[in-house]
C-alpha cells in the first residue's frame, strides 16, 4: 500500500510543478529540457528574472557585455563608449567617450580593458581608470595577407596577453596577435562544408573548372569567449550540430558531441559564455538561452522574443550574454538597451551541484541530488544519465540499466549489461558447461545411430511449393546446380519466390526494429512502411532493369528466371541474419565488431550468389556478367531519376491546375 501512496504523491507533486510553470505570473517564458528520446519537454523554471538594469541609462544599440571583479562593462556601440557599472554601489562610469567610434566587443583582464572597434578597425586598450594605453591596428606581417579583413568585432585575451580577435568577414579563423600587436597566425578555422553536388563536381571536374564554379570558404566565427582554464570557445552562425566549439591550444575542436555534429543547438547563436564549472551558455538573436554541461549536453533552454508586449525575461533583439560567479545570467537586449538579470532557482542549483559531483567522479554522492532533480523533472535526460552512473558505481547494475535506457546512453547501458552478464556466467558457468557437453554427446549418439540405420528419420515432402521453399538450402552448397534447375523449371516458382521475398522483407524489418537496445539502428524517425519501401523498390527495380539489359545483350534468362533467382540469392541473409539479430541480445558494445562482421559476411555472400546467378541464368562469361550488372545499376539510377522528374512536374501541374480551378470559382462567384 505504501508504494502506491508514494507514487501518487510524486504524481501530484509533479503535476503541481507543471501547472506552476504554466501559470506562474512571474515567468513570462517556458523552460524546456530534452528527454531521453530527444524530445522537447516543458520543465520547472530554471531561472527567474530578478531585475532589469539600465532603464534610465539610454544605452543605444549596445553590442557586448562583460563582468569582472564586481563590475559590468557594456560596449555601448551607438553612443561610442564603454559603460562601467559597479554592481555593488550601482554607480556608473564611462570609458573611451572620445576614443571610440563603434565599439562592439569588450574584454577585461586583471590590468586592462580591451575594446574591439570595427569603426576604426582597431583594438583599443585602456587601463582600469579609463586612460587609453595603446591602439592595435592592422598587422603589418606579410603572412597576414594583403587582402585579409581586419575589422575587430569580438575579442578575448589569454593569460599570456595574446589577443584572439573575431574579425568581420574573416573566414581564415580567429586572428591571433601577441600583446604588442604582432601577428601570430590564424587560430582554429572552421571547415568548409561540402554538399552532395560539390562531391560529384570533385569527381568529374578539373581543378580549373572547380575554381571557376565553386567558392568554397569556411564560415567565419560569430563570437568567442574563454574559460578560467584558458580554453577558448567559439560560436558560428548557420551551423547545425557543431555551432559551438571548444578549442585546445592548437585550435582543434575538443568537444566530442560538437565534433560529431550531434549537439542540440541553433543556427542563429550570436554569443556564448562559460562559467567557472565549464557549463556553456549560448544565446540566440531571438532571445533563447541554451545551457549545456561541460560535455556539451543540453541542460535547459529558456527565454524568447518579446513580440506584442515588452515583458521582463523576453527580448526584442538579444545581443550578448554573460554569467557571474554566483550563477546569475545577464542578457543584453540591444534594441531596448536593457540588461535582464536571471537568478537560478532551487531546481537548477540542485542540478548544478549534482553535475559538479558527477564531473568530479563522485557518482554516489550525487545520487540523492539526482533523485531530487527527478522530483522536479522526471523527463530530464541528463538527470537519468547521472542517476544511472550513481547506480552503476554502487553495483546496482539492473537499476543502472533502466536509467541508461531512459537516457538513451547505449555505451553505458552496454557496460551495465556486461556486468549483469558477467554475474550470470559466474553463477551458471558449471551448469551451462555440463548442458553443452550433454548436448554434444546426444548429437554424436544420434548421428552415429542414424549412420548405422538404427534410427531412420526421413520426411517425405509431397507439396511442390514446400519443396521449392526448402530448396533455398541447396543454394548454400550447390549454387550452380540451383540456378541450373531454376532455369530448367525443376525447382522454384513465382509463388515460392514471392514467399521468399516476403520473408526477406520481414528479416529486413527485424534488422531495423528487432535489434537489442545496444545495437539499435536509431530508427525512431523511420516507419515500417518506409523501411519496406526502401527495400522493396531497389529489389524490383533490379529485376526489371536486369531483364531490360539482358534482352538487348543476348541474355538467356526470362523475367520469370530473374525474379526467382534474385529471391534465392538472398538465402544467406534470410537464413542467418536472424541469428545475428538474436546475437545482439547477448553481446555488449565491445563485441560490436562480431555483429558487423557477421552481417557483412552474409550480405557479401548474397552478393556473390547474385553475381553467380546473373552469370548462370544468362549464360554470360565474367566480362559480360560485370557489364550486365553495371548496366542494370545504371538503368536503376535512370528509372529513379526519371520518376523523380515526372513526380516533380506532375506535382507542379496539379498545383497549377488547382490554382486555376480556384481562380475560376472565385471569378464565378
Amino acid at each position: 500500500m505504501q508504494p502506491k501512496v508514494s507514487i501518487r504523491f510524486l504524481i501530484i507533486i509533479s503535476l503541481c510543478f507543471v501547472f506552476q510553470t504554466l501559470l506562474s505570473n512571474n515567468s513570462p517564458f517556458l523552460t524546456y529540457t530534452i528527454s531521453g528520446r530527444n524530445e522537447w519537454k516543458i520543465t520547472q523554471d530554471a531561472y527567474v528574472v530578478s531585475e532589469v538594469l539600465f532603464k534610465d541609462l539610454d544605452l543605444y544599440y549596445p553590442e557586448d557585455i562583460f563582468i569582472k571583479d564586481g563590475k559590468m562593462y557594456i560596449a555601448d556601440s551607438g553612443n561610442a563608449r564603454i559603460v562601467v557599472y559597479d554592481m555593488k554601489t550601482r554607480k556608473v562610469s564611462l570609458i573611451g567617450e572620445f576614443s571610440l567610434w563603434q565599439p562592439t566587443g569588450v574584454f577585461v583582464d586583471e590590468n586592462y580593458v580591451y575594446v574591439a572597434d570595427p569603426g576604426t578597425s582597431e583594438v583599443i586598450v585602456f587601463d582600469k581608470e579609463g586612460n587609453e594605453v595603446k591602439r592595435i591596428g592592422r598587422p603589418s606581417n606579410p603572412l597576414f595577407g594583403e587582402g585579409a579583413n581586419f575589422k575587430p568585432k569580438e575579442l578575448i585575451v589569454d593569460k599570456r596577453g595574446n589577443l584572439y580577435i573575431v574579425s568581420e568577414g574573416t573566414f581564415e579563423g580567429v586572428i591571433q596577435l601577441d600583446q604588442n600587436g604582432e601577428f601570430l597566425g590564424y587560430y582554429g578555422a572552421n571547415l568548409a562544408s561540402m554538399t552532395l553536388l560539390d562531391k560529384i563536381i570533385d569527381i568529374f571536374y578539373t581543378r580549373e573548372q572547380k575554381e571557376r564554379l565553386l567558392n568554397r570558404i569556411p564560415k567565419p566565427y560569430t563570437n568567442i569567449t574563454i574559460d578560467s582554464k584558458g580554453l577558448i570557445y567559439t560560436v558560428t552562425q548557420k551551423e547545425r550540430g557543431n555551432a559551438i566549439k571548444k578549442h585546445n591550444t592548437l585550435g582543434n575542436n575538443i568537444l566530442p558531441i560538437s565534433r560529431e555534429a550531434r549537439m542540440i543547438d541553433e543556427p542563429n547563436f550570436i554569443d556564448l559564455a562559460v562559467d567557472d564549472s565549464g557549463r556553456i551558455y549560448a544565446l540566440t538573436e531571438t532571445g533563447l538561452v541554451y545551457e549545456y554541461d561541460a560535455e556539451g549536453n543540453l541542460i535547459v533552454s529558456f527565454g524568447g522574443r518579446a513580440i506584442a508586449t515588452e515583458r521582463n525575461g523576453l527580448f526584442t533583439v538579444a545581443a550578448a550574454i554573460c554569467v557571474d560567479e554566483n550563477g546569475k545570467i545577464y542578457v543584453l537586449d540591444k534594441e531596448r538597451g536593457l540588461v535582464h538579470v536571471f537568478n537560478p532557482t532551487q531546481y537548477i542549483k540542485t542540478l548544478h551541484k549534482a553535475l559538479e559531483l558527477y564531473s568530479e567522479g563522485k557518482y554516489l554522492q550525487s545520487k540523492e541530488l539526482w533523485k531530487e532533480v527527478m522530483i522536479y523533472d522526471g523527463y530530464s535526460k541528463i538527470a537519468h544519465y547521472g542517476l544511472g552512473k550513481a547506480y552503476f558505481q554502487e553495483g546496482n547494475y539492473r537499476q543502472a540499466l533502466a536509467e541508461f535506457r531512459i537516457a538513451q546512453a547505449r555505451r553505458d547501458y552496454s557496460d551495465a549489461f556486461w556486468e549483469i552478464r558477467n554475474e550470470f556466467l559466474q553463477k551458471h558457468t558449471r551448469g551451462l558447461l555440463i548442458a553443452f557437453i550433454i548436448l554434444i554427446i546426444l548429437v554424436s549418439i544420434l548421428d552415429n545411430l542414424y549412420k548405422r540405420e538404427v534410427i531412420k528419420f526421413r520426411i517425405d515432402v509431397k507439396s511442390k511449393l514446400v519443396k521449392d521453399l526448402l530448396y533455398i538450402w541447396n543454394i548454400l552448397r550447390h549454387p550452380l546446380d540451383t540456378f541450373y534447375y531454376i532455369q530448367r523449371k525443376r525447382y522454384g516458382s513465382v509463388l515460392s519466390a514471392t514467399i521468399i521475398y516476403a520473408i526477406f522483407f520481414i528479416v529486413i524489418q527485424l534488422e531495423y526494429f528487432g535489434r537489442s537496445f545496444i545495437f539499435n539502428l536509431n530508427t525512431a524517425d523511420r516507419s515500417v512502411g518506409f523501411v519496406f519501401l526502401a527495400s522493396f523498390a531497389p529489389v524490383f527495380l533490379w529485376v526489371f532493369a536486369n531483364y531490360l539489359v539482358s534482352s538487348i545483350n543476348d541474355g538467356r534468362g526470362t523475367l520469370r528466371d530473374i525474379y526467382i533467382f534474385t529471391a534465392y540469392s538472398f538465402a544467406p541473409y534470410i537464413l542467418f541474419q536472424p541469428f545475428v539479430i538474436l546475437l545482439t541480445y547477448i553481446l555488449s558494445y565491445n563485441e560490436a565488431f562480431l555483429v558487423s562482421f557477421a552481417s557483412d559476411i552474409f550480405i557479401a555472400w548474397s552478393a556473390v550468389l547474385l553475381f553467380t546467378g546473373v552469370k548462370e541464368i544468362h549464360d554470360y562469361d565474367i566480362k559480360n556478367t560485370v557489364k550486365s550488372i553495371l548496366l542494370t545499376l545504371a538503368w536503376v539510377f535512370v528509372i529513379i531519376l526519371v520518376y523523380s522528374i515526372v513526380y516533380m512536374l506532375w506535382d507542379q501541374l496539379v498545383q497549377t491546375g488547382y490554382a486555376i480551378v480556384q481562380e475560376v470559382l472565385y471569378r464565378a462567384r
